[in-house]
């Protein structure tokens, strides 16, 4: 019985450390209002879609965190 319980014990304590980080990506409108694009759970696949959003739409592009906190600005 001991057995079972243990590696759920562990199961239970590591959950949230394997939880993954969003970041969502954000458009400005011509008002400067920011609209939501797309979320994504890669940081450098996120700058590299905003990057590239940026250029082809010629408008900004933020990336936040899940919290709202600004990661990173792109400008076209």
């Amino acid at each position: 019985m001991r057995f079972l319980l243990l590696p759920l014990l562990l199961l239970l304590l590591t959950a949230p450390a394997l939880a993954q980080m969003k970041f969502v990506l954000q458009y400005q409108d011509q008002f400067g209002k920011w609209h939501r694009y797309q979320e994504k759970h890669n940081e450098g696949d996120a700058y590299r879609t905003a990057k590239a959003r940026a250029a082809a739409t010629g408008k900004r592009f933020r990336i936040v965190d899940g919290d709202g906190n600004l990661l990173d600005l792109v400008s076209p």
